[in-house]
């Protein structure tokens, strides 16, 4: 069903591997934490935070990823570099997964990288992200911890238009990030909203089929940003809605999906193990051996 006209690059970061053909490798789902609007963050200056209540949504959206067989990595949000510190710490030391460090500035995202050097986080570390703004100040400290994984954000005027401008972008951000040294990529095709979710879906494609490399999106930002829905829908309408958008792009041949708050896992994981499952089989038709923790064998 999938013919790409180079090879699928597979990646693997910590004990999670993304990437190949759709269906080869489970989807890997990005939950955020510890982002703006987080209830559980009392002070995100300082990165106060009531505990119980991360390690709740953390353990369950585990535990969701062992259920279906989709790996789960974090979207590990600061706000400052205090922060950044003690949400990094909290997100290590509760899991073993990878842990995209999201800085909201520059600051907070060099003392990341730092720190992650220091504390010997850096191997399942994925800057999210290198941009095509990203300043030389960030870029010189990338080169200089020596990190490995980055997401690639296709964001900018001449992207944002089409599908072929993220695929331009796209190769512009993979000459420097191997420039500086990156080994594995995770390009993200940026949705905005509604109408940008099925140019970010077909450039997904377009660049796993010019590139090879893994490749997906934040879906969720099509309904987190369409305003009026809430006037408009039930709490279930949205829902819904949301799990349609993550849906589409890993239809498409999506390798992750950054779909919102990590609490969301409770329907995300079942809606899209359900995809790769169906997927899987057809795999199987062509005599291409599946792990055993591949959603076709966990949720049958």
């Amino acid at each position: 069903m999938w013919k790409f006209k180079v090879k699928q690059k597979v990646v693997e970061i910590g004990r999670v591997k993304i990437g190949g053909k759709p269906g080869e490798n489970p989807t890997v789902l990005i939950g955020s934490i510890f982002y703006r609007g987080h209830k559980v963050v009392k002070n995100p200056e300082k990165g106060l935070f009531n505990k119980e209540e991360a390690e709740k949504e953390l353990s369950r959206a585990l535990e969701l990823s062992d259920l279906t067989g989709l790996p789960l990595m974090l979207d590990v949000v600061g706000t400052t570099p205090e922060s950044m510190k003690k949400f990094l710490d909290f997100t290590s030391s509760n899991s073993d997964v990878p842990l995209l460090l999201d800085g909201l500035s520059n600051e907070t995202m060099i003392e990341g990288l730092e720190y992650s050097k220091e504390t010997g986080l850096l191997p399942k570390i994925i800057l999210n992200s290198i941009t095509p703004e990203t300043k030389d100040v960030v870029l010189e400290k990338i080169r200089e911890v020596g990190l490995k994984n980055a997401v690639l954000l296709t964001y900018g005027m001449k992207a944002i238009i089409s599908s072929k401008g993220r695929v331009e972008v796209a190769e512009q951000l993979l000459s420097k990030a191997k420039e500086l040294g990156i080994e594995n990529v995770l390009v993200d095709t940026t949705v905005l909203d509604i109408p940008t979710l099925g140019m970010a879906s077909k450039a997904l494609f377009e660049i796993k089929d010019k590139f090879g490399v893994p490749a997906g999106c934040g879906a969720h930002n099509a309904v987190s940003q369409w305003k009026g829905l809430k006037k408009k829908l039930s709490h279930e309408g949205i829902v819904a809605s949301t799990a349609a958008s993550c849906i589409l792009p890993v239809a498409l041949g999506a390798d992750f999906v950054l779909y919102g708050p990590l609490r969301d896992a409770e329907y995300m994981f079942p809606a899209i193990s359900l995809i790769d499952a169906s997927y899987g089989q057809l795999l199987l038709e062509e005599k291409i051996k599946l792990s055993k923790e591949h959603p076709r064998f966990k949720i049958p």
